[in-house]
């Protein structure tokens, strides 16, 4: 079974948003809070919440205006700092950009002389990279010029 607001809620709740203490109401209305049970609960619920406040605001610690002021002002600084160097920022990320391009293409371009120099058993007879095929070797080196260049661009961030 739903109950029913009661008529005189609105009248109460106006009284309560205006400041007023229940016991600071006019006569007719501290007579009706006495007798309805739906405004006596809003009248209680009412005087909780304000205890609550009470209790919240007594604990509440502000901080003092001048270190509320000196983070501001820092946190200002610091937006303009980063703004400014937005441009910068970007023009290193397409240089860096760029210059992978270059290298990727300046592998890609000599590749063959590269497969060519493999090919020939004397020039890497000693060494460890003549036991690897060419795009295993491509491979790595691509793998090894992102990880630089991914951990240049992180860094480059901090």
């Amino acid at each position: 079974m739903k109950e029913t607001a009661c008529g005189n809620e609105d009248r109460l709740l106006r009284a309560l948003g205006e400041g007023r203490a229940p016991q600071a109401f006019e006569e007719s209305l501290r007579e009706h809070v006495n007798g309805c049970a739906s405004c006596a609960e809003v009248v209680a619920l009412y005087e909780l919440f304000q205890a609550d406040s009470g209790r919240l605001q007594a604990a509440a610690r502000p901080p003092e205006a001048g270190r509320v002021w000196w983070r501001a002002t820092l946190r200002a600084r610091q937006e303009a700092a980063r703004r400014a160097l937005l441009p910068i920022v970007i023009a290193e990320k397409a240089a860096l950009a760029v210059g992978l391009g270059v290298l990727i293409a300046l592998l890609v371009a000599a590749a063959p002389w590269l497969a060519g120099q493999l090919e020939r058993p004397d020039v890497f007879s000693g060494s460890v990279l003549y036991g690897f095929s060419m795009p295993v070797l491509l491979a790595a080196s691509a793998c090894v010029l992102l990880a630089a260049g991914g951990l240049y661009a992180l860094w480059a961030e901090k």
